[in-house]
C-alpha cells in the first residue's frame, strides 16, 4: 500500500484513506473475538497443528478465493462489461452472470459466504458468552443464544437501515 499513497495527487487518496481506516477498525473490533476464540480452540494442540490450522489453511484458502474470483472479475471487466456500477456486495454475482457456470458459481459462493458468516457469528457469540460469565471456558447455551440473537438483530437492522455502508460505519464507530 505504501506504493499507492498518491502523495502528489490528493484527489486520488479518498479510497486509500477510507479503506485503511475501515480495515484497521474492522480488525480492532474483531481482534478480541478472534484472539479469544483461537486461544480456546487451540488449547491442547501442538504448535505444528496451530500453525497449519490457524495460519496456513486460511491463508491458502483466501489466496485461492481472491485469485480465482478476482481473475474472473478482471476478465469480465477487460471484456468490456463495466462492473464498477454495481454495489460492492453485488459485484461477485454480477461477475458470475457472465459465465456459463454462473448459477453453480452462485451456489458455491453462497455456501462459502454463509459458512463464513455462521462461523464468525458462532465465534462471536461464544466469546461474548464467555466474557459475560467472567471467562468461563464453557458458557451456558442460554447466554450463547441471547448473544447470537442480539448480534443477528443488530446486523439485520443495520443491513435494512443502510446496507453494507451502515454496517461498515457501525464497525468503525464501535472499534
Amino acid at each position: 500500500m505504501s506504493f499507492r499513497l498518491s502523495s502528489f495527487y490528493p484527489e486520488k487518496r479518498g479510497w486509500i484513506n477510507s479503506w485503511t481506516i475501515f480495515y484497521w477498525a474492522w480488525w480492532i473490533s474483531w481482534s478480541p473475538f478472534v484472539g479469544v476464540f483461537i486461544a480456546r480452540i487451540s488449547k491442547g494442540r501442538t504448535i505444528r497443528e496451530f500453525i497449519s490450522v490457524v495460519l496456513l489453511v486460511p491463508t491458502i484458502l483466501s489466496i485461492l478465493w481472491f485469485t480465482s474470483f478476482g481473475t474472473l472479475s478482471t476478465s469480465v471487466q477487460e471484456a468490456g462489461f463495466d462492473l464498477t456500477g454495481f454495489a460492492t456486495e453485488e459485484v461477485l454475482f454480477a461477475t458470475f452472470s457472465h459465465y456459463n457456470l454462473g448459477k453453480i458459481l452462485y451456489l458455491v459462493a453462497l455456501v462459502l459466504i454463509v459458512s463464513f458468516f455462521i462461523t464468525s457469528a458462532d465465534s462471536a457469540t461464544f466469546v461474548l458468552a464467555m466474557l459475560s460469565e467472567k471467562g468461563n471456558l464453557n458458557p451456558s447455551n442460554k447466554k450463547k443464544i441471547v448473544w447470537g440473537a442480539l448480534l443477528a438483530l443488530i446486523a439485520i437492522s443495520q443491513l435494512f437501515s443502510g446496507g453494507l455502508t451502515a454496517l461498515e460505519n457501525t464497525i468503525i464507530i464501535v472499534a
